[in-house]
């Protein structure tokens, strides 16, 4: 529910990787998303993990809610989740949202150069 620290959090590990700004800025926009996306259903917990290898970094966050694309909010929460999908295609190399009785999983990379 703290997309501020998700955001803060994202801003320096890709700081921290060395990704230019304009791919941080990228990077940071995408990890929010992301978590937006996991926790779209309303409360649930969800945990975020970013690491690197070689020249990608990567985001994966675990919510514990389940995606519907036309939820108990009507079409808008559809649409809504549409547009986060096309955001992430957008900004990242790979994603995958998933979702189940396990919970919403979204996973992505991007290139750090």
């Amino acid at each position: 529910a703290d997309v501020p620290a998700v955001r803060r959090v994202a801003a320096a590990f890709g700081a921290r990787a060395g990704m230019s700004m304009a791919r941080l800025s990228d990077f940071v926009q995408a990890v929010s998303e992301a978590a937006a996306c996991a926790v779209a259903q309303g409360p649930c917990t969800a945990r975020l993990r970013l690491w690197t290898t070689e020249n990608r970094a990567f985001c994966e966050v675990r919510g514990d809610g389940m995606l519907q694309a036309d939820g108990p909010r009507g079409a808008r929460q559809g649409d809504a989740e549409r547009l986060r999908r096309w955001l992430l295609h957008r900004l990242c190399d790979h994603v995958s949202v998933e979702s189940g009785p396990q919970g919403v999983r979204v996973l992505l990379s991007m290139a750090i150069g």
